[in-house]
């Protein structure tokens, strides 16, 4: 293997601790490296992503994984607390479809959606939960958009997106600490967890900062534990 960058090295560790601790059950994958986002070219993948550049922070704070993820839950006496991620590489995620023009009703909706790149996927539990980065050309830095569950979102915008207020270095920070906890994504959008759809993801949420303080001691959950709050 090549040498690691930092950040890449920071994310091997954590899925580490995934699949050594005896108290979760995980099914865990990826150390092959691809290719450096700053040779990845968007307009090469779709024509219609000229002018869409990669910030130096994200150049910075990529990882090459081929593909680096995992499925896991919580096992034993413990609350239950599930969670997966699969984070894609950048020649992969562009050449993946968009998820599916067909589905938006206006221009806007459907120029949205050819937007859209995955990033972030649960492939083991089938679950359709994705991350996506949004190409928009001429931007200071690419937004991340979640999809989940039907209900959320707002016009102009098509059901089952949601915006986070957080960028892909941004991202890959939380995810060191949630290790993909199903629902993470929510306590970085403008969204109430109080609705009763979303009663099992709360509990889900709170589960995990009930039991990863004491699974991973050396890290700090304080800040989603505001965030989770603040939502509830």
């Amino acid at each position: 293997m090549s040498t690691l960058t930092q950040n890449e090295q920071l994310h091997l560790d954590s899925l580490n601790e995934i699949e050594n601790s005896p108290q979760l059950e995980s099914q865990c994958s990826g150390t092959e490296l691809d290719m450096p986002l700053s040779i990845i070219l968007p307009e090469e993948y779709n024509e219609s992503w000229e002018g869409v550049r990669f910030s130096e922070d994200m150049l910075s704070c990529y990882v090459r994984f081929y593909e680096l993820g995992a499925a896991w839950r919580t096992v034993g006496t413990l609350p239950d607390v599930k969670g997966e991620f699969s984070l894609i590489n950048f020649n992969d995620a562009l050449e993946s479809s968009d998820p599916g023009t067909e589905s938006g009703t206006t221009d806007f909706q459907r120029e949205f959606l050819s937007q859209l790149c995955p990033i972030d996927r649960t492939p083991r539990s089938g679950a359709g939960i994705q991350t996506y980065i949004r190409m928009q050309a001429d931007v200071d830095e690419l937004e991340l958009w979640y999809s989940d569950i039907a209900d959320i979102g707002q016009s102009p915008y098509p059901p089952g997106f949601i915006k986070l207020d957080i960028g892909y270095c941004e991202y890959l920070k939380a995810l060191l600490l949630t290790k993909g906890t199903y629902g993470w994504q929510y306590l970085f959008a403008d969204i109430s967890l109080a609705r009763r759809d979303f009663l099992d993801g709360a509990n889900n949420l709170k589960n995990m900062l009930q039991v990863f303080p004491e699974l991973f001691p050396d890290r700090d959950y304080s800040s989603l534990r505001t965030r989770l709050e603040a939502r509830l």
